[in-house]
């Protein structure tokens, strides 16, 4: 699958370079619609991406902005801030820039076990509903995703054994082409 998705980018580039030179004789009106062409490509490689990630539990979340139950909001840095599911592991980390922390990121890292995970796709929106529970050494937690089928526009609410919760807003990537950094877990 991945030497399918690979080649399909490959071909895209191509027809790009191939295209480029022509797009100097082309209109206005020609050249938007090739680059509607050209997203719609990379959108259908990124869908068939995202599916295969989320089906097979092994994506990543990450959040470039972070909001709790009061909607107060702040902007983070996405390879330290991320909900990543790996199979029947899960890792929460929250993360800043400083390094200082429990975890050598400046954050909290938290290990689990999946112990439940239910996909719920959306085919007429074109969204995922996903609903994981996890277990850990310091509690459980309950997290919902909300993403687009391309994974660009993706939110997961993190609530544990308390009332309070942590909304990690971001994108959804496939373990493989994620870039985040993975703190030292505290259990």
């Amino acid at each position: 699958m991945k030497r399918t998705i690979l080649f399909m980018m490959l071909l895209t580039l191509v027809f790009s370079v191939q295209s480029f030179g022509q797009e100097q004789k082309l209109t206005r009106k020609e050249r938007r619609a090739l680059e509607k062409q050209r997203q719609a490509e990379m959108d259908s490689i990124l869908a068939i991406q995202v599916k295969q990630a989320i089906n097979e539990k092994k994506w990543v979340l990450e959040a470039d902005r972070l909001s709790n139950k009061m909607g107060q909001t702040i902007n983070v840095n996405s390879n330290l801030n991320f909900v990543a599911i790996e199979g029947d592991e899960a890792y929460v980390q929250l993360g800043r820039d400083s390094g200082l922390g429990p975890n050598g990121v400046g954050g909290v890292t938290v290990r689990a076990n999946v112990t439940k995970y239910e996909v719920n796709p959306n085919e007429k929106k074109g969204t995922y509903y996903i609903h994981v529970f996890l277990t850990s050494a310091l509690g459980s937690f309950d997290i919902r995703i909300d993403t687009n089928n391309t994974g660009q526009m993706a939110s997961a609410t993190v609530q544990g054994n308390s009332s309070r919760r942590v909304t990690y807003s971001g994108r959804l990537v496939p373990l493989s082409q994620s870039t985040v950094y993975k703190g030292t877990p505290l259990f």
